[in-house]
């Protein structure tokens, strides 16, 4: 079998406070192609980028980010949350839940766009999660995205769509079911 794209990279780790500017040009690129594509996913990086950097800081001081790294370079970027942010209590409501993962952040460097990346880091994500008991795996997406649903939808059923700061789709990837 041929390595996965993240097997050939064979750097992906906890980001660090000196990684702060790393992980933020990759949600600015990721914003700016976003922008492109007539969607406004993301137009915080790119209108109050000082604004939205302690959230980042945040994670990475919670040691919940990781960067994806080759020959120095970053690639790619996500966060898993152990724990609920405000952001995941407004869109899950009650069922925001700490039994969880919360996916935030995956960015990938349009420079290595295509090469499959992102499946890469969610296959990644989903063996990480898997192995420490957490039951699923929950992530969001802004309905007007057609291309990001598309990729997520290729992966993963769509759960709802829901009209809370805008319309969201919102997806969760089963992983540690309990035997009924």
């Amino acid at each position: 079998m041929p390595p996965t794209m993240l097997e050939e990279i064979r750097t992906i780790r906890l980001a660090k406070s000196e990684d702060l500017g790393k992980v933020l040009e990759l949600l600015v690129n990721a914003a700016g192609w976003l922008h492109t594509k007539g969607t406004k996913q993301w137009d915080y990086y790119l209108t109050n980028l000082e604004g939205n950097k302690e959230e980042v800081a945040a994670s990475i001081e919670n040691e919940s980010t990781y960067i994806v790294e080759k020959a120095g370079r970053a690639m790619a970027t996500l966060s898993l949350e152990s724990v609920p942010s405000e952001w995941d209590m407004d869109i899950w409501g009650e069922g925001a839940v700490d039994d969880v993962v919360y996916l935030h952040r995956l960015a990938v460097h349009r420079d290595f766009a295509g090469k499959g990346i992102g499946e890469s880091l969610l296959d990644w994500a989903e063996g990480v999660v898997r192995a420490s008991g957490k039951k699923s795996i929950r992530f969001d997406c802004i309905a007007s995205n057609e291309g990001l649903n598309r990729y997520y939808q290729q992966r993963y059923p769509l759960k709802e769509v829901i009209n809370i700061h805008g319309r969201h789709c919102k997806y969760e990837i089963l992983l540690n079911k309990s035997p009924e």
